[in-house]
């Protein structure tokens, strides 16, 4: 019967009457996409058949089943070559009014960060998108900050709930309802992206007209200042064959953009429980997209980590944790009544596991049993055989002892072993913290130095260099955790001194037990013959809310310092009146240059039109963290002051806002044209674009020791404009800069450079300097050094 269906449908599908083809061929063919893959399995011949089915529908003109159908069949059978090469479909149509990309931010009292997120948004390199801010109930400045940013951009829509939803899906949930874009990007409230975020990712994705576009991963930035690369695996998530079929290092959503037709053609949507919302949104996304490109190298998420996450402590560890078992539920649900291919179930296995196992861990005593029970519950629906397929081919045989464990045994044998892992991983962790991050061979018993910061600064790499390479030392940095007896007992004969950098990291005003453990450290240390050093980057926190605590706890670990590394005579001096440290034990080492490090300057003409200033104008350039002393409304006020007389003067800022509080401020100061505002982390390929284009890098600080942006400005050959304070009037001499008395002199100085009247400095005059205040030159001469090797 059937064949005879078919034979009438291919007749009619050759008499070209599409109509009475599409109908006959739905009497043979299933609907539901894993019956139809079961059924056209090793059929070929059959295949073809169904590929005029689908012509059919094209004549049809039938373009969002087509769409529809090939997304499920392709998800259903990604091992097909037949029907998934089919030629010649129509595609679904955008809208040429509709912008390219829609950008959804959910706010609730997000008002500390929330400008500066904003603002790396309008910023974007990419312009063509919508951004959709959803005020979720807020009770703080959030609601002030989206209303100027929306009266400032057209771009923006805003959605207000006058209730919190209480969860981060519903706000998200309700942008989607109303997007427009081709794509869509999600934006933490409080997070931020570089400026190249999505032009790189909407780049990839409209190229290869892709469901999902991928980056490699996040800026992890961290309380301290300290910010690490998390980077992704991708391999095997488009290949049927692989165990990482659809399966990646990610489960966030605001680290890719999505196709949006493919969003409203399934219904994607985030949950809508406490948290946990991402995950029916991902496994739907990665479940239908055929189409993925990945950038495995391109990070450019700002994620901020201020502390342990909301998540992690609120919802997941003092409570039952009832929104995770009601989303995996629910995607479990989706699954069934989905149809959705065998293969996948294994795939939500494999999450679920992970997710549920780490729950348990961090869960409190007080509601393990009861979450312990729901885990055990959901774990005995899944394939065993499948998931230790994964763990075995993946080499996470550790994830599926632990599956084991909660299966097979009760509560508390579950809970005691886990105790038993937790303490083996703090002895991890702890080997972890006396792993080197930084190493340097040496013949000589050299440096351990803490906390070993690369990543923001090349400060220290620059430095070492220099010393290993003249006297031959050993070098080695590590976090300032790892500042601990193993590490002593281990590196004791072999290294000689241990080298402090910002001493800020080696205590906590609330929780003393950091200084006692540095203390400690530093007291065994010494009892095992190592000497200490301490570079003086600066001599108390510039904006110490504990001034006095932070004096004293600074002095504590001076009392067991041997040699102290000041970056000039005033910072010396200070050392010797404020901390009472012996003038003998101090050498004046100053900040060295960058030598190389950012590579070379570019034509200046070029440099500016990368920014879209013209090439004759004057460019005054703000390099450098913000925070409250360092004076960026004194430059601003000045600059304005100088905008009323002329038109062909431009002020460039980037850098990372550290004072979140100034960033209202900030943005509102910075909306004149002639302005480049560049908040956030600066690449370091960026960096020789800001210095090329200026004709002035201006310094507004208000207190100051030493400046690591003076040094960056000088190794560029960019004339500086610095106060007389602190050392900068030992380094910035009339060869190479300018220095100001007071901020009404800082403005003189800036019209006189926008009017010709100070002619600026030439490359040449900088060679000495260069010369001075190399690293090569600057190491050889630490005397202690010297007469030990």
């Amino acid at each position: 019967m059937v064949n005879d269906v078919l034979l009438s449908a291919n007749k009619a599908f050759s008499d070209q009457k599409f109509s009475d083809a599409r109908s006959l061929y739905e009497q043979c063919f299933s609907s539901n996409a894993k019956e139809l893959a079961n059924t056209l399995i090793d059929k070929p011949v059959l295949k073809h058949v169904y590929r005029n089915y689908l012509y059919s529908l094209a004549f049809e003109g039938e373009i969002d089943n087509i769409a529809r159908l090939m997304y499920e069949y392709k998800a259903a059978d990604p091992h097909d070559t037949i029907i998934t090469s089919t030629k010649g479909l129509p595609t679904l149509y955008c809208s040429k009014d509709s912008p390219l990309l829609s950008i959804i931010v959910p706010i609730h009292n997000s008002g500390q960060y929330l400008d500066f997120c904003i603002q790396s948004i309008r910023e974007q390199e990419f312009t063509d998108f919508e951004l959709i801010l959803i005020n979720d109930g807020s009770t703080d400045s959030s609601a002030e900050i989206i209303e100027r940013h929306a009266a400032e951009d057209s771009r923006i829509k805003v959605l207000t709930n006058l209730q919190a939803s209480g969860n981060p899906g519903t706000p998200r949930n309700q942008a989607l309802a109303i997007a427009k874009g081709v794509y869509v990007g999600f934006v933490d409230s409080d997070d931020w992206i570089n400026r190249d975020f999505y032009s790189e990712l909407m780049s990839m994705a409209l190229e290869s007209n892709a469901d999902i576009a991928f980056s490699g991963g996040f800026n992890n930035h961290e309380a301290s200042g300290r910010v690490s690369k998390r980077t992704y695996i991708a391999e095997g998530f488009h290949d049927p064959n692989s165990s990482r079929f659809k399966t990646h290092d990610s489960f966030m959503i605001w680290d890719k953009v999505f196709k949006r037709s493919m969003l409203e053609m399934f219904n994607i949507r985030l949950g809508e429980t406490k948290a946990a919302v991402d995950v029916p949104f991902v496994f739907a996304a990665y479940y239908y997209a055929s189409n993925i490109v990945f950038n495995d190298d391109f990070i450019g998420y700002n994620y901020r980590r201020e502390s342990e996450s909301s998540v992690t402590v609120a919802h997941r560890k003092n409570s039952n944790c009832e929104f995770e078992f009601q989303a995996f539920s629910n995607v479990r649900a989706w699954a069934n009544d989905n149809g959705v291919a065998d293969y996948y179930f294994a795939t939500i296995d494999i999450k679920l596991v992970s997710s549920l196992m780490y729950t348990l861990k961090m869960v409190s005593d007080e509601y393990f049993d009861g979450v312990f029970k729901k885990v055990k519950e959901l774990f005995t629906d899944v394939d065993t055989a499948l998931f230790k397929d994964y763990c075995v081919q993946n080499q996470k045989w550790w994830l599926y002892k632990e599956f084991l464990k909660v299966r097979d045994h009760n509560a508390e044998d579950v809970q005691e072993y886990l105790k038993e892992k937790e303490e083996a991983t703090k002895k991890k962790t702890i080997n972890q913290l006396i792993t080197p991050r930084y190493q340097l061979e040496g013949k000589n018993a050299g440096i351990l130095f803490f906390p070993c910061w690369l990543t923001n600064n090349p400060y220290q790499k620059l430095f070492y260099q220099a010393l290993n390479e003249h006297f031959d030392l050993a070098i080695e940095g590590y976090d300032q955790k790892g500042l601990r007896k193993e590490l002593i007992d281990r590196k004791k004969g072999k290294f000689k001194y241990i080298h402090l950098h910002w001493l800020h990291n080696f205590f906590d005003f609330e929780d003393p037990s950091v200084l006692e453990n540095t203390i400690e450290a530093l007291s065994y240390a010494k009892q095992n013959g190592f000497e200490i050093i301490y570079t003086a980057h600066n001599i108390c926190s510039h904006d110490s809310e504990n001034a006095e605590d932070e004096k004293r706890y600074r002095e504590q670990i001076l009392s067991f310092v041997d040699h102290s590394l000041a970056h000039g005579e005033l910072a010396k001096q200070r050392l010797i009146k404020e901390f009472e440290v012996p003038e003998s034990s101090i050498e004046i080492v100053p900040h060295g240059t960058y030598g190389d490090f950012y590579g070379e300057k570019i034509d200046k003409t070029q440099a500016k039109e990368k920014f879209g200033i013209p090439a004759k104008s004057t460019v005054f350039l703000f390099f450098g963290n913000i925070k409250g002393y360092k004076g960026i409304f004194n430059l601003l006020s000045r600059f304005h002051n100088l905008r009323k007389k002329r038109d062909d003067v431009y002020l460039i800022i980037a850098g990372r806002v550290l004072d979140q509080e100034l960033m209202p401020e900030l943005t509102k100061q910075t909306m004149d044209t002639n302005i480049l505002f560049r908040p956030g982390f600066v690449q370091n390929d960026e960096v020789i674009d800001y210095f090329s284009s200026a004709d002035l890098c201006v310094l507004p600080y208000e207190q100051v020791l030493t400046s690591g942006a003076a040094m960056l400005s000088v190794t560029m050959r960019c004339p500086v404009l610095a106060p007389s304070i602190g050392i900068l009037p030992e380094v910035i001499t009339p060869e190479i800069g300018l220095l100001f008395d007071s901020f009404d002199d800082m403005q003189e100085q800036m019209e006189m450079v926008a009017e010709g009247e100070k002619s600026l400095f030439v490359d040449e005059q900088f060679d000495k300097a260069l010369d001075t205040f190399d690293w090569k030159n600057l190491a050889k001469n630490i005397s202690f050094l010297r007469k030990s090797f």
